[in-house]
């Protein structure tokens, strides 16, 4: 491939590739960096490539490469109502903390919810329940407590929308 032929595969291309970055990560910055990356290795396998095939090559590598840095994170913050938190051993104090204000964000949103919600919501993080035990325990039917559970974490999910938007 010439220098020609790649500059004008990558003006057509860039635009797309993306678009395909920015929907995994939802950041413009991580989306660059992946479509730099891919265009840098297209330059490199450049001369065995033909110009038809670079895009599909390029779309491919894209996709690829951007689960590869998705798997390798391990900023993976996990929350629960029983345990202040849990966090993996590698992560940034930046992170901690971010997962602490998330944290009390979660229990602050539980707290919004009515006496039921919170005891069933309660039950199946703390008490680790399923909806059939729920049900047998609270004497409530099982659609009622499903239907009740999803109504909860609607709520949550929306209160926790909210308040990460501010």
């Amino acid at each position: 491939m010439t220098l020609e032929e790649y500059e004008y595969i990558v003006h057509r291309i860039r635009p797309k590739l993306k678009k395909i970055a920015y929907r995994f990560f939802q950041n413009s910055e991580d989306a660059e960096d992946v479509v730099q990356e891919v265009l840098m290795k297209l330059w490199i396998r450049g001369g065995e490539l033909n110009p038809t095939e670079a895009e599909k090559i390029a779309i491919t590598a894209t996709k690829n490469l951007c689960v590869s840095m998705l798997r390798r994170r391990k900023e993976r913050v996990e929350l629960s109502i029983n345990e202040n938190m849990t966090i993996e051993d590698n992560v940034q104090p930046d992170t901690c903390m971010k997962a602490e204000e998330y944290q009390a964000m979660l229990e602050k949103a539980i707290g919004t919810l009515t006496k039921t919600e919170r005891r069933l919501v309660k039950m199946v993080q703390q008490d680790d329940l399923n909806t059939k035990e729920i049900a047998i325990i609270t004497g409530i039917q099982i659609r009622s407590v499903r239907s009740m559970l999803s109504a909860a974490r609607n709520k949550l999910l929306k209160l926790l929308t909210q308040w990460n938007e501010h």
